[in-house]
């Protein structure tokens, strides 16, 4: 068996630069998940990861907005 080749914050795909860095390391880790399972090319891997990890900032600045609302 073929042992993947694993992203990192120093060696990641062109795709993610222009993410910030908080980001870019959810979609590392998302991307490693995924490549570890084996069952999709590197490209779709990439592209899903960088999608999944632009959802999981918005969400984390949703939450993050709504704490620090005042109450009506």
């Amino acid at each position: 068996m073929m042992t993947a080749m694993m992203w990192t914050t120093t060696h990641f795909p062109a795709a993610m630069r222009s993410l910030n860095p908080s980001t870019r390391a959810k979609a590392i880790e998302i991307a490693n998940h995924l490549l570890e399972q084996g069952q999709l090319d590197k490209q779709r891997i990439v592209a899903i990861s960088v999608d999944e990890a632009r959802r999981w900032a918005r969400q984390m600045q949703s939450e993050s907005s709504m704490a620090t609302r005042p109450y009506a």
